[in-house]
């Protein structure tokens, strides 16, 4: 599997709320951190722009811990893949 654009990161939410019917929970993914870290991770709409626990946009989060990645990593992911099988 090839790694793909950042920008092309499936982030899940269509809706505002997680209560609302139209939520899509984000999945977990591989993130790429230039050419040696690779994270799992999932985007939270909370600290997405406009979310209220707004970080700059940087809402890719560790999903053991619940940290946002920014606190391990200090630029942002530059690509991603699927978890494989």
């Amino acid at each position: 599997m090839k790694w793909l654009p950042i920008e092309t990161a499936p982030k899940g939410g269509g809706a505002k709320m997680v209560t609302d019917p139209n939520w899509v929970k984000p999945p977990r993914i591989l993130l790429r951190f230039g050419d040696e870290a690779v994270s799992v991770a999932y985007w939270d709409w909370y600290y997405a722009e406009g979310g209220s626990g707004y970080m700059d946009g940087f809402a890719w989060i560790e999903p053991c811990s619940g940290e946002p990645l920014n606190l391990h990593y200090s630029a942002p992911p530059d690509g991603w893949m699927p978890i494989p099988p």
